[in-house]
């Protein structure tokens, strides 16, 4: 019987993902870059164990090499895959939205409930819409997901019910949208490295984050909550794809690509499904925290302010070649609206 091995190299250079087999010598080997912690779901689920998943789709004909260390940073990954220095990569796509506008759809406001409600939407779009209009030049892209929706949590007495209770915060926004937003309702866009977000906050360095209660406790600044504002889909979220480049994938035969496109058979569901746990996980601790949850005319002014995102990326998205941009975004909310269903 085959045994998945997973095989130390050199000084701990790398990790090989490979079934012990005579032909093992004969394989292919992938390099996927990496540039997220063990501990982090999106690695979990899109890298380790989607890696594991075209070894045994493959039968061993293709081996995956993670590197113990990243050959290329995060800002990097989508040239690293495109000129050939890596093979694999999952990519943050606000590191490359002056390339690729239409996966953007998947960052903006309310277009989150769930991770995977959101994930699915996006592939099925992308797949339906996008694919063809060939924005990734240079590379394929093999899965795509975003993380829940961001919500507004305060580490100050800042209580957000409506825009204006946000101007002048220093809010913690990591992606365009969120940078964008934070910026409309008048407050200071910060963009610290979230292993640092626990000191910042500590510090007084920030007032709000424009974060998931899952991914607030995952930094360790969950006891400095202090006030939990909740928008329907969330302010925005990021999006990622998972690539390969094509000229790689254009010199695999027939049978190892059948093996990689198996692998990622239902990815985004799963990279959904893996991101929503943390927020599962943390639901219970957060229900005690004081929350207002938007609706009404506080929520109409809110939309007000994100729907100038929405009407951005449309414009974006003409420019890159989509003709039907609304149609597309019809066809996103549809997904979601079939997934927070079901």
């Amino acid at each position: 019987m085959k045994q998945l091995n997973i095989l130390a190299l050199g000084a701990g250079l790398s990790t090989v993902l490979g079934l012990t087999t005579p032909a093992l010598a004969q394989s292919v080997e992938l390099i996927y870059n990496n540039t997220l912690p063990p501990f982090n779901e999106t690695y979990q689920a899109g890298i380790r164990d989607f890696a594991q998943d075209i070894v045994e789709a493959s039968e061993g004909d293709i081996l995956v090499t993670i590197p113990d260390a990243e050959l290329a940073p995060p800002n990097r990954q989508y040239e690293a895959v495109r000129d050939g220095i890596v093979d694999m990569a999952l990519i943050d796509i606000s590191a490359v939205s002056q390339l690729v506008a239409l996966n953007g759809i998947g960052e903006l406001p309310g277009n989150s409930p769930s991770a995977e409600a959101g994930s699915v939407a996006l592939w099925e779009t992308y797949k339906e819409y996008f694919e063809e209009i060939g924005e990734w030049e240079g590379v394929k892209v093999l899965a795509t997901h975003v993380l829940p929706g961001r919500q507004i949590l305060s580490v100050s007495d800042i209580v957000a019910q409506t825009p204006e209770d946000l101007q002048g915060a220093r809010i913690w926004a990591t992606s365009a949208p969120l940078a964008a937003a934070a910026d409309a309702f008048g407050g200071v866009p910060m963009d610290t490295a979230y292993p640092e977000l626990q000191e910042n906050v500590e510090r007084g360095n920030l007032d709000v984050l424009f974060i998931t209660p899952g991914s607030a406790s995952g930094a360790g600044v969950r006891p400095n909550v202090t006030h939990v504002t909740k928008i329907p889909g969330g302010l925005g979220t990021g999006a990622f794809a998972a690539i390969i480049s094509e000229e790689r994938w254009n010199e695999l035969t027939p049978e190892q690509q059948d093996a990689i496109l198996e692998a990622a058979e239902d990815l985004p569901r799963r990279l959904g499904q893996a991101n929503d746990a943390e927020e599962i996980a943390t639901a219970d601790y957060f229900a005690q925290i004081p929350t207002t949850n938007v609706e009404g005319e506080a929520l109409e002014a809110f939309n007000a302010v994100l729907d100038e995102q929405v009407q951005a990326w449309m414009e974006r998205a003409r420019e890159a070649g989509l003709e039907n941009p609304e149609e597309a975004m019809e066809f996103y909310q549809s997904v979601l609206d079939r997934e927070t269903a079901e």
